[in-house]
Formats: structure tokens, sequence, C-alpha cells
């Protein structure tokens, strides 16, 4: 004699990842608009069809003053909501990159016969309010003429490289 006894089958919910996009800018510029995809959408649905609803949020520490390097991109729930899947989230990462300076050689003036003056640069192109000062750039550039006491009156070209400049904020252009 047979006696039957039912099981249960029971379904959960599917897993749904909500993954940030990973962003980039330049140091001293705004934020990105922050992005997220969804992923792992069964039985051929999308989110047109799935019946998911809302949207989630996405936020980072990462500001204007940010410095130089990558922040994390962290999605959550917001107001997501859906019958059918479960969501996990998967962080993304915003890279910040140094912001240009541009580096000139100040134009000068000597008599014939006379030593080369001390040669000095301007810097444009300071982010944050920030100035030589407080920016966080250190050393000078190198800057020569190929002039000597002899040379005959004109116009030379002060040349302007790296020499001991360094910023971890700043890329320099000459």
């Amino acid at each position: 004699s047979f006696s039957f006894v039912n099981g249960t089958l029971t379904i959960g919910k599917a897993n749904l990842i909500v993954r940030a996009e990973n962003k980039s800018k330049i140091y001293g510029s705004a934020n990105p608009t922050l992005t997220y995809v969804l992923e792992g959408f069964v039985n051929n649905e999308t989110l047109e069809t799935s019946g998911v609803s809302g949207t989630a949020t996405v936020s980072t520490t990462a500001t204007n003053t940010s410095g130089v390097g990558n922040y994390p991109i962290i999605p959550a729930v917001g107001s997501l909501t859906a019958t059918n899947y479960a969501f996990t989230f998967t962080n993304g990462s915003l890279a910040v990159g140094k912001a240009p300076l541009i580096v000139t050689a100040d134009n000068k003036t000597r008599a014939y016969g006379a030593a080369n003056p001390t040669y000095t640069a301007s810097y444009a192109g300071f982010v944050n309010g920030q100035t030589l000062a407080n920016s966080g750039v250190t050393g000078t550039p190198a800057m020569s003429a190929n002039t000597a006491g002899t040379t005959p009156i004109g116009d030379y070209p002060i040349n302007i490289s790296q020499g001991t400049l360094s910023s971890a904020n700043y890329e320099f252009s000459y």
C-alpha cells in the first residue's frame, strides 16, 4: 500500500546586481553624474518587463577638493523594489586625475654685455581657489637661455622644463 505526501517547492527571489559604474574626473572639477546598471535579469526579462520599480541611490565621498586617487562609488537600495528579485550591490570607482597647470617662463630683459637675469615663471590653471603658496606644488622649473654677455642684441627664447617641480594634484605643461 502506498501513501503519498506532497512536498513544497519554494521559489525564492532571483539575485539582481546593482553595479555602480566607474567614472573619472580631473582634480578640482565637480563630480560627474553617478550612475548604475542592473545585471542578472532572468527569463529574458528587462527592466521594463521585470516588475522592478524605483531607483537606487549612488554616492561617493569624493568632492571637488578630493586629491588625486580612487574613491568608491557606493550604490544603495534607494527606492528599488521588486517582487521576484533581491538586490546585491557592487561598488564602482571614481578616479580623480591630475589637473593641468601651465608653467610659463616670464619675459626678461638685460643690457648687452650684462649677465643674464634671474629667471622666474608664472603659473596658470590652479583650481579650488589655490595659489602657488597653498597648492602643494613644490620645487622650481629649470630655465635657461642660450646667451652669454657677448650675445648680440635680439630676442632669445627662455627654455623651460620640469626641473624639480612636483605635485600630487597637478600635471605640468610648459
